[in-house]
């Protein structure tokens, strides 16, 4: 039969108030470390997830234009995109994703600039950023 005391030399030591004190403060110290890791991660996200550029904008069509003076347009709501000619007629597509759209038969691709609108017959507009264009 064993005795308590061969028991009790293998038993972990228990630890005082101050040391389990100490040690939870290292690790909420960590924790809030880590946390402030994942957030500075997140923060500086590719440019790649952020959104893209909108379609919706008034054009000036720069090439393969009808003579006259009215800007077409793109306005996006949800999947469908209202899209106003050259000479003002409005006419209902819809979004294809996230830089393209169907609209007059005809399928328009924003550029990577995201200024220049691509149509799939040849013809371009590009953004109407106001001043002296």
């Amino acid at each position: 039969m064993k005795s308590g005391r061969a028991n009790r030399a293998h038993a972990t030591p228990t630890l005082s108030r101050e040391e389990r004190a100490r040690g939870f403060r290292r690790r909420a110290s960590l924790l809030i470390r880590f946390a402030a890791f994942l957030a500075l991660a997140a923060s500086l996200a590719p440019a790649s997830a952020q959104s893209p550029p909108s379609l919706s904008g008034d054009y000036v069509c720069v090439y393969g234009c009808r003579l006259t003076d009215a800007n077409p347009s793109v306005a996006i709501d949800g999947a469908a995109a209202n899209c106003m000619n050259e000479f003002g007629g409005l006419f209902r597509g819809r979004v294809l994703g996230d830089t393209s759209i169907s609209c007059f038969n005809k399928t328009g691709v924003l550029a990577p600039d995201g200024v220049t609108l691509n149509w799939s017959d040849g013809v371009v507009w590009k953004r109407h950023l106001g001043g002296g264009q």
